[in-house]
């Protein structure tokens, strides 16, 4: 898992499976990486990680910065297709966050992982 904050600084934690993959839910718990999610008629969503936002009183509030969700495969970052808790990922894969500013709409991966 890769977090980049909107400072730009970064880090990333490896969290090891047996089996062919593993689910998003469980990367997120496994990375031990704080995070905050709230359940919505789409599925969860990610309001914090890593302590950013410091405070929250709203997961999405307007016009304000937001966590960008990415999966890599085969060294490449791709938009998430749906929520954290959508993704499965193979060996070698991982999910990337990205806290960006509000009027990105097409923001920036994070680094790729090392």
């Amino acid at each position: 898992m890769v977090v980049q904050h909107l400072s730009g600084s970064s880090l990333e934690r490896c969290v090891g499976f047996t089996g062919s993959d593993i689910d998003g839910q469980a990367v997120m718990d496994q990375s031990g990486i704080q995070y905050l999610a709230h359940t919505v008629a789409a599925g969860k969503v990610v309001c914090q990680v890593d302590l950013e936002p410091q405070h929250v009183a709203e997961c999405f509030p307007q016009n304000q910065p937001y966590w960008a969700l990415f999966v890599e495969e085969g060294g490449r970052w791709t938009s998430a297709p749906g929520g954290y808790t959508d993704v499965r990922l193979h060996d070698g894969g991982a999910i990337g966050w990205h806290y960006v500013p509000s009027g990105d709409a097409a923001p920036a991966p994070p680094p790729l992982p090392a």
